[in-house]
């Protein structure tokens, strides 16, 4: 079975990150646990995508074959909350990866409890219980459904799945409608 984090555990993770160096962690965070990204550190999915890959007035991650650990391309749905964050925290606000990342995010690690895959396995474990489909869980994490299945099926209740994806955030201002930038960017 895949380690995950539980609904209250991420909301806590991310309200840290809100509040921590001024939130500039938060879209790198919210990318990886709300959508699934690979988040490897140098070679991890998080570390080769684009700003411009993420379209939100789409709803869709586009993972390239060049940014996909198995070299094939995939669409990740953007979900309302990792909307939300990625408006409060806009990607053309700065870099999705911050210079010496590895040993920040170790710092995190360490605080948080997090393992190597922590936020993508809880990712994929939650949308399998939200939405109850393997084999849309296995598209959007480029997996296959018998891994899927092994190792993510019945590990997260509906009611914890839907805690998780209400998760919003809490310090930054939400605007209803993405800016110019962000629409620019994500055209």
């Amino acid at each position: 079975m895949a380690q995950t984090v539980t609904a209250a555990q991420a909301a806590a993770l991310m309200e840290r990150m809100e509040t921590y160096d001024g939130g500039r962690w938060v879209p790198c965070f919210a990318l990886c646990l709300f959508a699934g990204i690979r988040p490897g550190v140098p070679h991890g999915e998080i570390t080769k995508l684009k700003p411009d890959a993420v379209n939100l007035v789409d709803g869709v991650i586009h993972i390239s074959a060049e940014v996909s650990k198995v070299r094939e391309p995939r669409k990740v749905t953007i979900q309302p909350n990792l909307a939300a964050w990625l408006r409060a925290y806009p990607l053309d606000k700065g870099p999705i990866i911050l210079g010496n990342f590895k040993k920040r995010r170790d710092r995190f690690a360490k605080k948080f409890n997090l393992t190597h895959d922590v936020l993508r396995h809880t990712f994929i474990s939650m949308f399998v219980a939200k939405f109850r489909s393997i084999g849309e869980a296995a598209i959007q994490a480029g997996n296959s459904e018998a891994i899927i299945r092994k190792h993510y099926l019945d590990l997260k209740t509906t009611t914890e799945a839907d805690a998780f994806f209400s998760i919003m955030p809490k310090h930054a201002k939400v605007s209803a409608a993405p800016s110019a930038a962000t629409l620019a960017n994500a055209a």
